[in-house]
This record gives C-alpha cells, structure tokens and sequence, in this order.
C-alpha cells in the first residue's frame, strides 16, 4: 500500500522545497501526496454514502414509528369501548381491566411516541445539514487539479528533453524549464491545501 503522508509530513516537505528547491524530496513524494488525496477522496464518498444511508433508515424507522403510534391509539380506543361497554353492563372487574390495560398502553404509546419524534429531531435533522453542507461543500482539494499536475509535468520535462536534445545543449539550473517545473510543483502546493467554499 502507498505511503499516506500527514498533513505535518506535507508541510515539512513543502517547507523543505521553498528552502531549498534544489535538494529537496518533494518531487518524489507528490505521487505519495496524491495518493493521500485519492484516499481521502474515497474515504468521503464512502463517508457521505454510509449517511446517506443512515438517513434513509432513521426516515423508515420514522416512518414505522409513527405508524405503529396510530395503531397503537386505535387499539387504546377499542380498550376503552371494550371497558365503557362492560362498565354499563355492571361488569366492573373486566371493566377495570380494559381500562387499566387502556391507561397502561398509552402511557407506553405516549413514551414510544416521543422516543420516535427524538430520534428524527436528534438524528435526521442534524444528518441531513452534514449531508447538504460540509460533505458535499468542503473538499478538501481539488482531486481534479491535482490529477493534472503529473501531467503537466510530465509535459514540461518533454519538452525540455525535446528542446536540449535539439540544441545539443547540457541542462544547466535554473533554466527554463526548471523554473516551469517548479512552477508546477508551487501550484501543486497550494491545490493540496485548497479549501472549497
């Protein structure tokens, strides 16, 4: 498995490469840098999947809560008529019971009811804001941009081979094409610590 360079990692190479663009180890670590970002990337799309997911099943639990509440508050409505209709027929016992069994299932139904309502409020709400905003809106880089950079590098050290091949030319620091280069890996830098709004 590739190398996962921390954020402390990035900055200390980065650091390394203003001082001194010469010796440093950047260049060899940007494949590391962008493998980092990839599974990242992959990390918050499984991420913004498993909540998505979440959400659909907190809703269905929503859904069926409230659904058992309602019959629940039938039931409660039968155990009343049953108990009113043996208390008019001097059946004071059976009466007490439905009654009793009525008062019980709603103190129940009243519990469950509000155990439903708290988890939607609790949970869906607040999943369904992470879901809408800082998921979706706070990529931490450019994954699009980062993934150009080798090629545009790769670019540029063509067509430096080409253009010293051509004129027979040693490469010397700080040509052109260094400097493109390093260019290049400047604004690489700054896609890795991009922040989308």
């Amino acid at each position: 498995m590739p190398e996962r360079l921390s954020v402390a990692d990035f900055v200390g190479l980065t650091n390394e490469d203003l001082s001194s663009p010469g010796t440093s180890s950047f260049q060899a670590k940007m494949s590391d840098c962008r493998n980092t970002v990839s599974a990242i990337e992959e990390s918050l799309e499984t991420d913004h999947t498993t909540l998505q997911r979440m959400k659909k099943m907190i809703k269905n639990i929503h859904i069926s809560g409230v659904s058992h509440v309602d019959s629940k508050e039938q039931y409660i409505e039968v155990l009343e008529n049953l108990g009113n209709s043996h208390l008019s027929q001097d059946n004071h016992e059976v009466s007490t019971g439905f009654l009793n069994l009525a008062v019980f299932t709603r103190e129940v139904t009243a519990l469950f009811k509000n155990l439903v309502q708290n988890l939607n409020n609790i949970m869906a709400f607040p999943l369904e804001n992470v879901l809408k905003s800082e998921l979706r809106d706070s990529r931490l880089v450019s994954i699009d941009a980062i993934h150009e950079t080798p090629i545009k590098l790769g670019k540029l050290e063509k067509e430096r081979k080409e253009k010293t091949r051509q004129l027979g030319l040693i490469r010397t620091e700080g040509s052109d094409g260094g400097e493109d280069m390093e260019r290049e890996r400047r604004t690489f830098q700054l896609q890795m610590c991009e922040v989308r709004d």
